[in-house]
């Protein structure tokens, strides 16, 4: 009888070990990968856009009250690099980014003329102003979710300004340029967006104020001009960022 069993206990363990092997196995648990976006790192991007820009202008002979304005509307499209770095604490992030811009943006205006009674012969011009280039460098502060960054940002800007005038004194006409780089302050925000691994693409509004800059006119038998000036931006652009 006992040997009975043990056949019979041989034969299903037997029979079992086939069934066994062919039965699938348990894989390996699967773990999604966390989801968001680390801005932190360096960046290299391009940026294309465009902008206006005005200036004001108050003429005077030296010592005396104004005798004429004029403000100038400067528009066109610019383009540039920008590069930065980001540092990222949980929803919050700091950053530092610079830009070299090249522009466009240009614009002519016929200044009002001076009469006689005031200026000794009847005095008038006309000049065409442009901004070739600007930079700026700034602080970024913003708030991250999901691949999206919303920012604000203020630094340091600088720009060239060029002005071209031709200007009459009487019977005699003369024509001057100035090359004025000009120092002031960048304001502005935007929003950045996430679309692959390394890319992100972005939408930025700046406002320069170029603040003010005294300059002359020099008129060969006449006083000389005081030209007491003030220039801003308005910018708006599009730009995408490779990081690193």
């Amino acid at each position: 009888m006992r040997r009975l069993i043990a056949v019979s206990v041989v034969l299903v363990m037997s029979a079992g070990s086939p069934l066994a092997a062919d039965m699938p196995r348990p894989g390996p648990v699967h773990v999604p990968a966390p989801v968001g976006y680390d801005w932190t790192g360096f960046y290299l991007g391009a940026n294309a856009g465009g902008g206006w820009s005005n200036t004001e202008s108050d003429f005077s002979f030296t010592g005396n009250p104004t005798f004429a304005s004029a403000n100038n509307s400067l528009v066109g499209a610019l383009g540039g690099v920008q590069l930065g770095y980001n540092w990222q604490r949980g929803s919050a992030v700091f950053g530092l980014e610079t830009d070299f811009q090249f522009s466009g943006m240009s614009g002519t205006i016929d200044a009002p003329p001076c009469p006689a009674a005031i200026c000794g012969v009847d005095v008038s011009a006309s000049y065409r102003q442009k901004i070739p280039w600007f930079g700026t460098t700034r602080g970024r502060v913003g708030y991250a979710a999901d691949g999206w960054l919303i920012y604000a940002t203020a630094g340091y800007a600088y720009t060239r300004l060029e002005t071209d005038a031709v200007a009459s004194a009487g019977a005699s006409s003369v024509s001057l340029s100035r090359r004025d780089t000009r120092l002031g302050l960048a304001i502005g925000g935007g929003v950045e967006v996430a679309f692959a691994r390394h890319w992100s693409a972005k939408m930025e509004y700046l406002y320069i104020d170029l603040g003010v800059r005294d300059g002359t006119w020099v008129f060969s038998g006449l006083a000389t001009i005081d030209d007491h000036s003030r220039a801003s931006m308005n910018l708006v652009r599009a730009g995408v960022n490779y990081r690193f």
